[in-house]
């Protein structure tokens, strides 16, 4: 017997959820890290790379989840230090990461009453037979 359609999407969207919070917070711990610019039109080693998620719909419910990395990867900032004056910072927008954030915890909580509801739904299908 195949697992329960509720249970299925209920858990893809506990799963895309995650994911939109593990990624997000790798961006904003990683937001404030940059590299001198050595040779001007090259990004430099070592300048993180923001990620996003892409969700889309299943034809049987539920979403998918892909990884992107954001386009452009990093911009640049003047940075006196540096031998070309500029220096790389990785393109993560802090507001959108915490709105990231936030349609995560909603997104679980959502999820997670979906399973609860579905639970009470059987128990009481289970009263009603007893």
């Amino acid at each position: 017997m195949g697992m329960n359609p509720v249970h299925s999407i209920a858990l893809g969207g506990l799963l895309t959820a995650s994911l939109r919070l593990a990624v997000s917070a790798v961006n904003i711990a990683n937001a404030l890290t940059s590299r001198p610019v050595e040779t001007l039109g090259e990004t430099p080693p070592g300048v993180y790379e923001p990620k996003q998620v892409e969700q889309s719909s299943l034809a049987n419910g539920g979403v998918k989840a892909l990884i992107r990395p954001v386009d452009p990867a990093s911009f640049l900032i003047p940075d006196p230090t540096s031998p070309t004056g500029l220096a790389a910072f990785p393109n993560v927008d802090i507001v959108n990461e915490i709105v990231q954030l936030l349609i995560a915890e909603s997104s679980f909580r959502a999820n997670i009453e979906v399973l609860r509801t579905e639970a009470r739904m059987g128990q009481a299908l289970l009263d009603i037979r007893a």
